[in-house]
């Protein structure tokens, strides 16, 4: 699973947003929406750990994967210095990703960073509606527009679409079969509020910090509940997607 890419475009998208495409013929083929990669930022030991990065979009046919992430800290602004052309040590593709069920009518809803990993998931559904939300600055508007019957867009200071939150622009989340739904954790609470109420499938996909991004290091624990009892599964493996009911948002 680990793998020499080629980096072919590394560009901001806004702010501190930036979209990475990599060549990696082999991970393009295996990949599913919903999986991500785990990138070493550079040579040497600072940073240590790899970064996982959820896939935004996978292209088979040229053997290329996309990224977008956002400056955080250290690894991160190093990413936004590699260059077109340069090899990059990705591990991939990991985790457990969105199960699709066709013939169903079929809802996206992603915040900030959490719109990039449902960007292939939207590709993949045939019936499909998109909620997004931002703070302010938008991107990857034009590509949802493309893939989706209907794009609905939030942002908190009104710049773009409706002012507010992405969860006030739903108007009747009963219509949809599946609701698919990534962001910070107090909005995919929201979400999944919304679906127990009108007893409608939903799935989550979580971000948690990650050390290996193979379920060794146990740095992704999350609380599931499976009947009445909780314990722990792991983002990186048994996740990031789960369905909504047997995850603790909270935690």
């Amino acid at each position: 699973m680990r793998y020499i890419g080629k980096i072919v475009e590394n560009r901001k998208l806004c702010r501190d947003i930036f979209e990475m495409v990599i060549e990696c013929p082999e991970i393009a083929q295996e990949a599913k929406p919903g999986q991500f990669l785990h990138i070493r930022v550079k040579a040497g030991i600072d940073p240590l750990l790899r970064r996982p990065i959820s896939i935004s979009r996978i292209y088979r046919d040229l053997g290329h994967i996309s990224v977008v992430y956002q400056i955080i800290g250290k690894g991160t602004k190093e990413m936004t210095l590699l260059r077109k052309g340069e090899d990059i040590d990705v591990m991939g593709p990991l985790g457990n990703g969105f199960t699709l069920f066709p013939g169903k009518k079929c809802a996206v809803i992603g915040g900030g960073m959490g719109v990039a990993p449902l960007l292939e998931l939207a590709s993949k559904l045939s019936d499909c509606d998109a909620y997004i939300g931002f703070r302010c600055s938008t991107f990857k508007l034009d590509e949802y527009k493309s893939l989706c019957k209907e794009l609905f867009i939030a942002t908190e200071d009104g710049s773009t679409g409706s002012r507010g939150y992405v969860t006030d622009i739903i108007k009747d989340i009963g219509e949809y079969d599946i609701v698919y739904t990534c962001g910070p954790k107090l909005m995919m609470q929201k979400v999944k509020e919304l679906c127990e109420r009108s007893s409608v499938q939903c799935f989550v996909s979580i971000e948690e910090r990650m050390g290996c991004g193979i379920g060794a290091c146990l740095v992704c624990a999350c609380r599931i509940k499976e009947g009445d009892a909780w314990h722990y599964k792991k983002a990186c493996t048994d996740g990031p997607v789960f369905e909504a009911g047997e995850v603790d948002l909270y935690d």
